[in-house]
């Protein structure tokens, strides 16, 4: 199944490239954890002017939640959250499986916070209000296009 197009619209603007230029493992990890991190942020998919709301971010994300989870127990686990990533368009193609294994490691290891081995619609809910306030600059309750922007920025770092 693939990701919403929101989804697969809003990562094709915001991971381009979805991987760090330099090699340092600390650097990549940080970027690759942003970029984790934004790709919560789902719901930023929306027209250079729009402007997402929590509540809307909030109910994109629980139908990609729900889209991934495959077994349909409620609960994401590391190899749903892997194939998830490994479908999802990413400019003109798909991140290669050991970079979607990264991804996936770093959303799951940032989002499991009770390290139970499976990730609950409440703790993915809670790591994307955590993402939504950190880039909701104004603390408005909504991501415009500026902070949309910035986000976009702060992943892809110095070109």
């Amino acid at each position: 199944m693939q990701p919403a197009p929101a989804t697969m619209a809003f990562m094709a603007r915001t991971t381009e490239p979805v991987y760090p230029r330099r090699k340092s493992s600390g650097v990549y990890a940080t970027v690759l954890r942003q970029t984790l991190t934004v790709l919560v942020l789902a719901g930023l998919a929306t027209p250079a002017l729009a402007q997402e709301t929590r509540a809307s971010a909030s109910a994109k994300f629980k139908t990609e939640f729900a889209a991934s989870d495959t077994n349909k127990d409620g609960v994401l686990t590391r190899a749903e959250v892997q194939a998830r990533i490994g479908n999802m368009k990413v400019g003109p193609g798909r991140p290669d499986p050991v970079h979607a294994k990264r991804l996936a490691d770093l959303w799951f290891t940032s989002a499991d916070k009770n390290k139970d081995g499976k990730v609950t619609q409440a703790e993915a809910q809670a790591l994307l209000a955590a993402t939504f306030a950190k880039y909701d600059a104004n603390k408005d309750g909504k991501i415009g296009g500026d902070e949309r922007a910035a986000a976009k920025a702060e992943v892809q770092g110095p070109r």
